[in-house]
């Protein structure tokens, strides 16, 4: 299902997703939803319900490709992909180190710094996965192989703050 390239090897990243140990949410993982994460394996089984009864509807080939939990139960996470795909994984796939894609068909600037002006240390090809490090000014840092820079927050899909996903109505199953 998933036709990623990446422009060079991936470097972990460290970023947690979760805030402070006072914030509880009233979810299985009282952790927020909407929240980002990313898939843990290069086989991943995107499933129509939150068993593994439930039909497989592909399996994700690409690991750590950021996505963005949308709904849990206990054991499964309803996740959405940079695609809009929707369906369910164990909670076993995923992991709370962000990564991001870049988006648009051209290539992306690697900035040194967090402004427009700022000298380009590399390019990006479309839909290439990095890791993000942090995000301040509309760009964020991130790390694809062994280089670091900043790109527009606008030009990867991972970074934004808020739901990027619309979960489907609960009368609605995924086919």
């Amino acid at each position: 299902m998933m036709g990623f390239l990446t422009a060079l090897c991936l470097m972990p990243a460290g970023a947690a997703l979760a805030g402070p140990a006072e914030d509880a949410f009233d979810t299985p993982s009282k952790q927020p939803v909407p929240r980002w994460a990313s898939l843990r394996s290069s086989e991943v089984y995107a499933r129509s319900g939150p068993t593994k009864e439930n039909k497989v509807l592909w399996t994700y080939k690409q690991k750590n490709l950021p996505v963005q939990i949308i709904s849990e139960t206990k054991e499964w996470r309803m996740i959405c992909d940079p695609d809009g795909g929707i369906a369910w994984v164990s909670k076993t796939m995923l992991k709370s180190q962000r990564s991001v894609v870049s988006m648009g068909a051209a290539k992306i600037d690697l900035l040194s710094g967090p402004k427009a002006t700022a000298k380009v240390k590399a390019r990006l090809n479309p839909r290439s996965l990095a890791a993000l490090d942090k995000c301040k000014k509309d760009y964020c840092r991130i790390t694809v192989g062994n280089v670091d820079g900043w790109v527009p927050q606008k030009s990867l899909w991972g970074a934004q703050e808020g739901a990027v996903c619309k979960r489907p109505d609960a009368l609605t199953r995924l086919s």
